[in-house]
């Protein structure tokens, strides 16, 4: 082969590795991007006033890494009006929160809610979190004025303010929630989505845990606190208003 047929062999080597090359270095670039494609839970993070750091570079819990729990609890029939009989619903501790909730027919308005304001793909993710989730009854019928459904579009600020107020960053089951009331003299303030306070205190009649918000309207808790792979789920008899 004579050398001038193997001086453009190289040169054309060296050209193709070249664009090779870049092309390998704009794919990790765009990989890394997350032009790739985003998924379906990273769409949904996507909603007005969303800190972006809880929808980049998160991924969603998975409970095949819970290991040695096979512990599962039940949601009764919720007691109040309802149009069709509502079974017992297991609910197992080795799901993340929002699995039980898609599966929960008692807390379908709930899940519903929190898939409309972005918050349901937040609740998929490590957190932890702990949830004080609403029955169906009281999210169709609050026990405050509301124009129309909550559900309507001129409720969408309403409604993410409520859904937040519900979502408490950490996890707080109930042994731990006592212990902390008692070390704050009768209540304990958790932080919400918004970086609002819920309250947290103790029925002095009854003695269980109750919510409040600022003003000292109170919310009954109904079941108390099921432990979740990424963190404790409460059912609330009520829909706490959110008061600034």
């Amino acid at each position: 082969m004579s050398k001038s047929i193997t001086k453009n062999l190289v040169v054309m080597f060296n050209k193709n590795k070249t664009i090779m090359g870049g092309l390998f270095g704009m794919a990790g670039l765009l990989a890394l991007a997350g032009c790739g494609g985003v998924p379906e839970h990273e769409r949904e993070c996507q909603w007005q006033g969303t800190p972006s750091w809880y929808c980049r570079h998160t991924a969603k819990a998975d409970s095949y890494f819970v290991r040695g729990n096979t512990q599962s609890y039940f949601i009764p029939a919720y007691t109040g009006p309802k149009d069709f009989p509502v079974p017992d619903m297991p609910v197992y501790a080795d799901e993340t929160l929002d699995q039980t909730l898609r599966a929960s027919v008692v807390l379908g308005d709930y899940k519903e809610a929190l898939s409309k304001t972005g918050l349901l793909a937040l609740v998929e993710r490590q957190g932890p979190y702990t949830l004080f989730a609403v029955p169906n009854y009281p999210m169709e019928h609050p026990n405050f004025t509301v124009d129309g459904s909550l559900m309507d579009a001129q409720n969408e600020t309403l409604l993410k303010q409520l859904m937040a107020y519900t979502v408490v960053l950490g996890d707080y089951p109930p042994a731990k929630l006592r212990s902390l009331i008692a070390k704050n003299g009768g209540s304990v303030g958790l932080t919400t989505f918004y970086n609002e306070k819920l309250i947290v205190t103790i029925n002095p009649q009854t003695g269980e845990l109750v919510t409040k918000n600022k003003i000292g309207q109170v919310n009954k808790i109904w079941i108390n606190g099921i432990p979740q792979a990424n963190g404790t789920l409460y059912v609330s008899q009520g829909l706490l208003n959110f008061v600034k």
